[in-house]
């Protein structure tokens, strides 16, 4: 008999969180319970009280997040409430019931001024207000209890595509291209993106072999942001020139991380499971999305 866990879920409908309930919900390991912004509201305590320790959830994913990157600039209370004192909350509620607390997080955490990828084990030291709450609410998450897994994933793109920004980077892309419209996109950014999908399939492994502490879980591979709309559109069959620019004459409120790519030193001793390379991963999920 497979020991079934409960498990609920903050942030349902967002992009990451719609992945996560599709695959959860077709796993006979899992119990889960969708919370989404009119379930709780993880900035009252109250409401995060209420909502989780009615129940004995052995698990609670925390992937509800403020994140406008450029708003959090001039929005920093609300970023900090939601992405800081919201994991706190969600945080003092799993150690009060005895779950499990997870918290999504994000590669934004780091400076992005080494020319490697990111390990597990190297320093956070944020550049923007958005990857200063994010690094907040990880550390409040772990201070809170000692039972936590932070997952940082990074660029990510999914089915859903998210809420608080309308989309993805992928879908505005291809829009655009279908559009006729002037492409002009960075060449000297380098990330690692992530398939929301495969997050949710790499969580699934994660609670199932009982891993805690820090985890990176994009995809494999590192590249740029004009690479990685230029790939995109090559598997789309959509031929329309994408002009490759610096990021300097495309400046934004927020500083961003040059390099803000991601691997894992960690999972390999965990898992079986392997993120597939940032390629493969694309070329499934548009698939997905009927563009192939």
């Amino acid at each position: 008999m497979t020991n079934v866990l409960k498990v609920a879920l903050i942030g349902a409908n967002g992009q990451l969180g719609s992945d996560i309930v599709s695959h959860f919900s077709r796993s006979d390991g899992y119990q889960l319970t969708a919370l989404t912004r009119a379930d709780v509201d993880i900035t009252q305590a109250e409401s995060v009280q209420k909502a989780l320790t009615s129940q004995k959830f052995d698990v609670v994913i925390n992937s509800a997040a403020y994140v406008r990157v450029d708003d959090c600039e001039q929005e920093f209370e609300t970023a900090f409430k939601v992405n800081a004192f919201g994991a706190l909350h969600v945080a003092r509620a799993c150690r009060e019931i005895d779950a499990l607390s997870v918290y999504i997080s994000t590669d934004y955490v780091f400076r992005g001024n080494q020319s490697s990828a990111y390990t597990e084990s190297d320093l956070p030291d944020p550049i923007n207000i958005y990857g200063a709450s994010k690094l907040a609410g990880e550390n409040l998450v772990r201070q809170t209890t000692p039972r936590s897994l932070i997952l940082r994933i990074s660029s990510v793109f999914g089915k859903a595509g998210a809420s608080g920004k309308g989309g993805n980077f992928i879908e505005t892309i291809i829009k655009k291209a279908k559009a006729g419209d002037p492409l002009k996109v960075v060449n000297d950014m380098f990330m690692s993106p992530t398939y929301t999908y495969d997050a949710a399939r790499l969580l699934d492994e994660l609670l199932q072999s009982g891993t805690i502490g820090v985890i990176h879980g994009a995809n494999t591979g590192i590249c740029s942001w004009h690479e990685f709309a230029t790939q995109a559109l090559k598997l789309a069959n959509i031929s329309h020139p994408i002009e490759s620019i610096p990021a300097s004459t495309f400046p934004t409120k927020a500083t961003r991380p040059m390099n803000s790519a991601l691997t894992s030193d960690r999972l390999e001793s965990i898992t079986t499971f392997k993120m597939r390379p940032w390629q493969e991963a694309l070329t499934a999920y548009l698939t997905e999305k009927s563009y192939r």
